[in-house]
């Protein structure tokens, strides 16, 4: 039994030593050890193949010396970034994004399109063309790329890869891992776009993360993906992190999404701030958002963010009035799990205007100590984010492990 588990405690201790320098770097051999509870030998053996087959190299520490003056400079490991590479792509209500990046992040290729249509053996065709097309033109060879990673909306299993729903799409129950793996050749990952990103944040930020965090994205819907304690939760039926869906009007509108009465995306999200100012404006509403887009159905959150810029009074309504709901449901999770950090993602909060009252409505339904001891946090909108934050996810699956 002995010998049967050696290679597995060989594979495991791999796995632990390259997280370690993953997340560490630079970071010395003794400070794995240490870190890990694992021998020298079994440090060194690991990193020599590491160096090896040309993932990690060695950093000489300028100037290093220890407490008396004397000794060798330690010598710090990195992994070398362009040693390996991956595909993240998000699909999601506006468009497809795909990026080519190392495995710090760096992008080496981006592209964003607008699908034709929503068929999904035709998306499948046409993402899995210019995946294709992508790592060709880049010049990267075939075998440096360590697999896809995918974000979409809906109820993800992300361990079958399967696409269990996406309402906004109508793809039910589709093994997009497994279609998109039988045509490029490579092994493909998939999770909720709102969950990769966050996936992405804790991997990718160059920040220290809590290891408990809240997740807040408004978009054309809204979700909040919670990290509890270094894990991702994602629930039973893999639709954890859907606040999108919970009550926040009883006798409120029907939801357009999931068929409910009253959601908070029916009330304030992109998809339900974008209708309100399209009804008013066709209503007769004396709003600047007619000039700004002659064809109003075509109204986009950029026209709506630059009628606020310019004083609009009834843009100014719509957006506040969706805050207020915004608000008062992170406030919500914020009482209900008490997280030391949330991170505020959504385009309609590029405005310092908004965030500010945000914050405020939030503040007004905080209890105990969480106004003071919670940290809300605004991310720049970047298109990339969930692409970005997709190949997190198989730089998670297919390299640290």
């Amino acid at each position: 039994m002995k010998g049967n588990n050696l290679p597995r405690v060989k594979q495991q201790n791999r796995a632990l030593i390259m997280k370690a320098i993953y997340n560490y770097a630079p970071i010395s051999r003794s400070k794995i050890a240490e870190m890990l509870s694992l021998t020298p030998p079994t440090i060194t053996t690991n990193i020599a193949a590491l160096m090896e087959d040309g993932l990690v190299y060695e950093i000489p520490a300028e100037d290093a010396e220890d407490g008396r003056g004397l000794g060798r400079k330690p010598v710090s490991l990195d992994f070398i970034e362009d040693a390996r590479f991956v595909v993240g792509v998000e699909i999601n209500a506006y468009q497809t994004t795909i990026c080519l990046m190392n495995l710090r992040g760096k992008y080496k290729v981006t592209m964003a399109y607008i699908p034709d249509n929503k068929d999904y053996g035709d998306n499948i065709r046409v993402l899995s063309d210019k995946i294709g097309q992508m790592i060709q033109d880049s010049g990267i060879a075939h075998e440096k790329i360590l697999g896809v990673g995918v974000g979409l909306p809906g109820f993800v299993e992300r361990h079958e890869g399967i696409l269990r729903r996406a309402t906004s799409y109508g793809w039910n129950n589709k093994n997009v891992a497994n279609d998109l793996s039988s045509v490029l050749k490579l092994p493909v990952t998939i999770e909720n776009n709102a969950r990769a990103k966050a996936i992405g944040e804790e991997l990718l930020s160059g920040k220290i993360r809590p290891d408990t965090f809240a997740y807040y994205m408004i978009s054309y819907g809204v979700a909040c993906p919670l990290y509890i304690k270094n894990s991702m939760i994602t629930g039973e039926s893999a639709g954890a992190g859907e606040i999108g869906h919970t009550v926040i009007e009883i006798d409120g509108p029907k939801c357009k999404t999931c068929g409910n009465f009253g959601c908070l995306e029916e009330v304030a999200s992109e998809r339900a701030i974008l209708s309100r100012c399209k009804e008013g404006a066709k209503a007769g509403r004396d709003t600047m958002l007619t000039s700004l887009c002659p064809d109003i159905d075509k109204l986009s959150a950029r026209e709506v963010l630059e009628a606020q810029i310019c004083g609009d009074e009834f843009a100014n309504e719509v957006v506040r009035r969706a805050i207020v709901y915004l608000g008062a449901v992170l406030a919500n999770v914020i009482n209900l799990i008490s997280p030391p950090l949330v991170i505020v993602d959504g385009y309609i909060m590029k405005l310092e205007h908004n965030r500010q009252q945000l914050l405020a409505e939030t503040r007004k339904h905080l209890f105990g100590l969480n106004d003071k001891e919670v940290e809300i946090e605004f991310l720049e909108f970047d298109q990339m984010t969930g692409a970005k934050g997709a190949g997190a996810l198989a730089i998670k699956k297919y390299f640290i492990k």
